[in-house]
């Protein structure tokens, strides 16, 4: 029926040599494709890994300021505190100081009542029990 030939042979190995060169060509134009993706990814990657370390620095100086900010108010408070211990401390001084004048003053007042009630007293008992003939 039909024989092969030695053309027929060459033809097919030459087809399927231009098919696998074909081939071969493809896949080389894909690893370059992907090394140059490769390229664009580590340079991606450098780029992200320079905004995590700016990032991680202004956090860093975001904190620092939160706690020098924390510092700060706690030391107002306490500021705040001891002043306005100290202001009550002044009113209870002052207070102590009317309480004594007030004592002071009742003191001398009713010494001086209790000499008149006492010679009113005194008189009124020489009336009484020791009347004039």
């Amino acid at each position: 029926m039909t024989t092969v030939t030695e053309a027929d042979l060459k033809e097919l190995k030459d087809l399927i040599n231009n098919r696998f060169s074909d081939l071969d060509r493809k896949i080389s134009d894909l690893d370059h494709k992907i090394n140059d993706l490769d390229h664009k990814t580590d340079g991606i990657d450098k780029k992200l890994d320079l905004h995590i370390a700016r990032t991680d620095e202004q956090l860093k100086a975001i904190n620092n300021t939160i706690s020098l900010l924390d510092k700060k108010t706690d030391q107002r408070f306490d500021d705040l505190n001891r002043q306005m211990n100290q202001r009550f401390d002044d009113s209870n001084r002052r207070i102590d100081d009317n309480s004594s004048r007030l004592n002071t003053f009742s003191i001398g007042f009713l010494g001086i009542v209790g000499v008149l009630v006492t010679g009113l007293l005194g008189i009124l008992g020489k009336v009484v029990f020791f009347p004039n003939p």
